[in-house]
Parts: structure tokens; C-alpha cells; sequence
């Protein structure tokens, strides 16, 4: 069960919601707790009961571990109690999702051939690992307090956030569940969240499938020595705005249900399109995930504290952990390293690049992210070599008329015929939405009438269309 299906938004949702405040307005707290705990795992049972069991022994074991943690001083003792229970941990993710990878690379060098294991990977298994690793180190710093079982779970299992993030703090979450101030509905908040949702939804449901047929035509390996010039570009830059439609549909869906409950979520997402260097694309992408691999890894590396260049090495070293934290193939490794690489350039050119106009930086960024997105998305480094090959070998700058037919424009009479005017235009709009209006985080919403009618409409259109909307892209990593 996923945010844009009837039995989340017509069943789940508002039983949840109803529950929850009926338990927190008749004073049972602990039950209200547990009802967000509950609620949380029947959501995450819908994903299998295998990798349910999995994150239910998963959370006890790193529940007892936390105690151990917690108690006073720093001893060896402790030291070795978070080093095993970080090795369980990474150990349980290398296993489940990239046991396969190693185990091909292993038999390629050898020559042997390579059957590939029956192993399940548990859904969002990338991001409770980490969460939970989070944990860990703060209740070893002594930062995490006195919690119990029924909390600890709530922060685990918070279904909002569980599938694709963020990755959240235990103070960005035990304090909002402990607040009085949030026990009871708020009007605004959910009048907030319901608009959140609605926007998320269009953007995922309406927006995001338009541009889908044209990447999938553009990166399927059969088609790719066929594409010209234009096509190339135009198919990669369809796959960009369609990740972007896609992460970005999914952080205001979990942010709206969210504030629906009176939790305010970590801004995940910040229109990173809009970024004029690598550093702020990061700012602005994934920006939890980010934070996570500052904190508890670069940092613990020694961050920029030990010369310039241990500060390059440990920069490198967090981008390809990101990359290949996305999923287990070289091209996800072969991305994290190119941000890398391009993030150590900004870093020694430094105030060089601020004295080049903004607009050249935007411009140079975007395509620099767009190429990323390249390796990301292909199969293979070879698939990704020859999509790249396609859009720097010059040729023909008109696509075919095929090309035009796979942008989700072609259902509308009045359009068919203008489909080489109407897709360049739809392309355009869209980017200069991304990159020139506000995200909902920075809108300040005005419950009137106009707003109403908007919402309404938004998410009427995007209910009748979720028949045919299939997962988020990055609930596979």
C-alpha cells in the first residue's frame, strides 16, 4: 500500500487520523503512541510479511542495543557494543540488497558465470538502516533519553516517512509526539496538509506521467543507437523533470500527511533545480540523507580538520557511499563519484566561480545534473556510454515524429496536430515552474474560496487518474 492508492487515501488515512486524535482527546497517550506504532507496521505489512519480520526483529534487536547505549560514560565497553551494532546493521543492508552485486563482480573477475541469489529485499531498508544507525550513535552520546518501546517504534515506523524518507533525528520527532500542544486537531493543519497532499498527488499522478513515456523510450537499451542529437537530450531532460515530479510528489505527500498528524517533517526537498553549483544542489536534494552522511560519516572521518587533502578524500568518499547507498550497480557508484569530483572542483576554484554570472552557473548545473541522472538511470556503465555518446554526436536537431507521440500530450484532439509545437512548450513550462515558482514549503496558503475550488479540482483529477499510476522511483532505493 503506497501514498497514491484508494485504500490509503479512502481506508488508512482518515481511520488513522480518527483514531490517533480520539486516543489523545480521551488522554491515553501511551495508546495514541501506539496507535501511530500500529498503524505504521500494518502500512509497512502491506510491502510483504518477509521484510515486515525482518524490520520488526530489526527494530527490537536495535532497541535492546540502544539501552545498552545509554547507560552513563563512554566506556570500551560501549565502544564495542556501537561498533557491533553498527556492523549488524550495515551488515543486514549489504546482504539483503547488495549481496548479489558482490557476489557478480566476484564471479565476473574470476571468470566464472553468475546465477543470481532468491534473496528479498525489504522495502526502505536503505532508509530505516540509517535511522536506526542514527540512533544508535546518539543514544552512545548519551542524546537520545529515556524513551520507551511504544516511542521508539512510533519513530521507527512513522509511516509518512518509512518508504522513502526523510531521515529523521530522534529530536525532530520525540519532542512533536510528546507536545501537548499538538494532542489535539488543528484546523490549519490539516487544511495545510490536505493541500501539501493534494499537490504532491498532481505532481506524481498528472504531471509526472507525461514525461515518463519519453524517458522510458529514450533509455530503452534497444532504442538508444537510434537516437539523435535532439532526442537524447530531450529524453534525458524528460527523465530529469520526471525524478524531480517523482521524489519531489512523494516529499509533499508525506509532509502534508504528516502535518495532518501536527508532525512537521524535515525539508527533504527544496527545488533543487534551482541550484547554481553541485554544493547547493545538495543543499536542496535528498537534504536528509545528505545531513546523515555529514554527521555520521564525514565528520567521523574527519571532515575538513585534517588538510586539504584528507578533506578531498573524505568529500569523495561520502558521494560514492551516497551513490552506491542508492542501489547496487557501478552506475550508481559511477554518479556519487562525478557529484564527488565536481563538488572537490568548486571546493578549489572557490570564489573563482562566484564572480561567473549566475545564470551561466545555473545553466552549466543543470546540465551537469542532468548527465548524472544519465548514469542514473541506465542499466549498465556501457548503456550509460552510449546514451552520453548520442547526445554529443551531432546530427539531426528535429526528433522524429515517433519521439513526439510518447510525451502524454497525444490524448488530446486539439494537440495531436501540434504535437512539435506542444511538447517543446510543455517541456519549457514545466522547467520554468521548477525553477522560477515557489515550493510549497516557501507558500503561505489562504484559506478563501479560489484556494478551495483549486485544491478541490487538483485532487479530484488526480483520485480519478491513480488507476494508472505506477510506484515512486526512489522506492526502489
Amino acid at each position: 500500500m503506497g501514498f497514491t492508492c484508494y485504500k490509503f487515501l479512502l481506508a488508512f488515512l482518515p481511520a488513522t487520523l480518527i483514531l490517533y486524535f480520539l486516543m489523545r482527546k480521551f488522554n491515553r497517550n501511551t495508546l495514541a503512541k501506539c496507535v501511530i506504532a500500529a498503524a505504521s507496521a500494518l502500512f509497512y505489512w502491506f510491502y510483504g510479511a518477509v521484510p515486515f519480520f525482518i524490520l520488526i526483529g530489526d527494530c527490537i534487536i536495535n532497541w535492546f542495543l540502544s539501552k545498552l547505549l545509554q547507560k552513563d560514560g563512554k566506556s570500551t565497553g560501549k565502544k564495542v557494543i556501537l561498533a557491533l551494532s553498527i556492523i549488524l546493521n550495515v551488515g543486514l543492508l549489504l546482504y539483503f540488497k547488495y549481496f548479489n552485486f558482490f557476489a557478480e563482480n566476484v564471479a565476473a573477475v574470476r571468470g566464472a558465470e553468475f546465477t543470481a541469489f532468491d534473496i528479498i529485499q525489504p522495502a526502505a531498508i536503505s532508509y530505516y538502516t540509517f535511522q536506526q544507525i542514527a540512533w544508535l550513535v546518539d543514544s552512545y552520546r548519551g542524546e537520545t533519553g529515556k524513551y520507551t518501546f511504544p516511542e521508539y517504534a512510533a519513530f521507527i515506523f512513522f509511516f509518512p516517512k518509512i518508504a522513502m524518507g526523510p531521515i529523521i533525528l530522534h529530536d525532530e520527532f520525540m519532542g512533536q509526539l510528546n507536545d501537548k500542544k499538538k494532542f489535539l486537531p488543528n484546523a490549519e493543519n490539516l487544511g495545510t496538509g490536505f493541500i501539501w497532499l493534494s499537490i504532491g498527488m498532481a505532481k506524481k499522478v498528472m504531471l509526472e506521467p507525461m514525461f515518463a513515456g519519453c524517458a522510458s523510450f529514450g533509455f530503452d537499451p534497444a532504442r538508444i543507437p537510434l537516437l539523435s542529437m535532439s532526442e537524447a537530450w530531450a529524453c534525458s531532460i524528460a527523465y530529469t523533470i520526471q525524478l524531480y515530479l517523482d521524489f519531489s510528489g512523494y516529499c509533499d505527500i508525506a509532509a502534508g500527511v504528516s502535518k495532518m498528524f501536527n508532525f512537521d517533517l524535515p525539508v527533504n526537498f527544496n527545488s533543487p533545480y534551482k541550484a547554481i553549483s553541485i554544493g547547493d544542489f545538495w543543499k536542496r536534494w535528498h537534504i536528509t540523507l545528505t545531513r546523515f552522511l555529514r554527521k555520521y560519516i564525514y565528520f567521523s572521518l574527519g571532515g575538513n580538520r585534517k588538510g586539504k587533502v584528507r578533506t578531498y578524500i573524505n568529500m569523495l568518499t561520502i558521494f560514492v557511499i551516497s551513490g552506491f547507498w542508492h542501489g547496487a550497480n557501478w552506475t550508481f557508484i559511477l554518479w556519487g563519484t562525478l557529484h564527488g569530483v565536481i563538488m572537490i572542483i568548486e571546493r578549489i576554484c572557490g570564489k573563482t566561480l562566484e564572480k561567473i554570472p549566475k545564470g551561466i552557473r545555473w545553466a552549466v548545473t543543470f546540465i551537469a545534473v542532468d548527465i548524472g541522472w544519465v548514469l542514473f538511470n541506465s542499466h549498465s556503465i556501457g548503456e550509460a556510454g552510449a546514451f552520453l555518446q548520442r547526445m554529443f554526436q551531432f546530427g539531426s536537431l528535429t526528433p522524429a515524429a515517433e519521439f513526439y507521440n510518447t510525451v502524454g500530450l497525444n490524448s488530446y484532439a486539439f494537440i495531436t496536430e501540434h504535437l512539435n509545437i506542444a511538447v517543446p512548450l510543455l517541456f519549457i513550462a514545466t522547467l520554468c515552474g521548477l525553477v522560477f515558482t515557489k515550493n510549497v514549503y516557501e507558500k503561505k496558503y489562504e484559506p478563501n474560496f479560489r484556494t478551495s475550488i483549486a485544491v478541490a479540482l487538483m485532487f479530484a483529477f488526480s483520485f480519478l487518474s491513480l488507476s494508472d499510476v505506477a510506484t515512486f522511483i526512489y522506492f526502489q532505493f
